[in-house]
């Protein structure tokens, strides 16, 4: 056999060796491929997705659950900034026939879609996780932590005045996040002040302040407000006096 056809029976030896690799390589390839979606097509009770977004101050919590046979119903915990536990932050159950939204997922069975809403108190950076429970109350699964920021929120909380309606006195308290300076008013329906409760800098805590109705001799049964203020954010609450 000459050089010339030698060199060429080698090259198309080598050119058909190189086709068979690939070809193996491609297969097993594909091989994995479909071993993974037949594991994933099985998979029970698998969290998808734990996500959160904020939106109106209101921090929402996402999550989505792979085919959920074993669960019965999700618990959601949040780290607040200024402690160091996590305390469970839904106060019902929450079931796993509370989604808001199911689809298919392809070959892979049925993806739940969950939503929980929380409204942080302050601002600041914010911990939450998620678990899933078996009927009996066994961990199903536990989530990975998840952090999120907010701002904008108020730095004090106003509550309802006690007793409402009143006649004559009603006690209207706060709590303040933060040190601050604060007014606190009382207003006729038309706007009109009647008078300023408090007018000072106040410190972080819990403060209740009493208003007395009889006092001023002009007001009559009807509706009146107060106003909360802070450096920073006011807020105002509707209050009824009954004679």
């Amino acid at each position: 056999m000459s050089k010339k056809l030698l060199i060429s029976a080698l090259l198309i030896l080598l050119i058909f060796t190189a086709k068979q690799v690939t070809s193996e390589e491609i297969n097993s390839a594909d091989g994995d491929d479909n071993e993974n979606s037949s594991i994933a097509a099985d998979s029970t009770d698998a969290l998808t997705v734990f996500s959160a977004k904020i939106k109106d101050k209101t921090v929402y919590v996402n999550w989505k659950v792979l085919n959920p046979k074993e669960i019965s119903y999700f618990e959601v915990y949040r780290l607040d900034p200024r402690k160091k536990d996590y305390k469970k932050i839904n106060d019902d159950r929450i079931s796993k026939d509370d989604f808001f939204e199911k689809a298919s997922e392809s070959d892979k069975g049925m993806l739940y879609m969950y939503n929980y809403e929380d409204s942080p108190e302050r601002d600041g950076v914010y911990y939450y996780k998620l678990k899933g429970f078996t009927g009996n109350g066994a961990v199903v699964f536990e989530a990975d932590e998840l952090k999120i920021g907010i701002t904008g929120i108020k730095n004090f909380r106003i509550d309802q005045n006690t007793p409402n309606p009143f006649n004559p006195t009603t006690n209207i308290s706060y709590e303040l996040f933060d040190a601050s300076y604060v007014k606190l008013k009382i207003f006729d329906l038309i706007g009109k002040e009647i008078v300023t409760l408090v007018d000072a800098n106040q410190t972080k805590g819990t403060y209740t302040v009493t208003f007395d109705a009889s006092k001023y001799a002009n007001l009559t049964s009807g509706i009146y407000f107060y106003k909360l203020e802070t450096e920073r954010y006011s807020e105002v609450k509707k209050m009824i006096l009954t004679k």
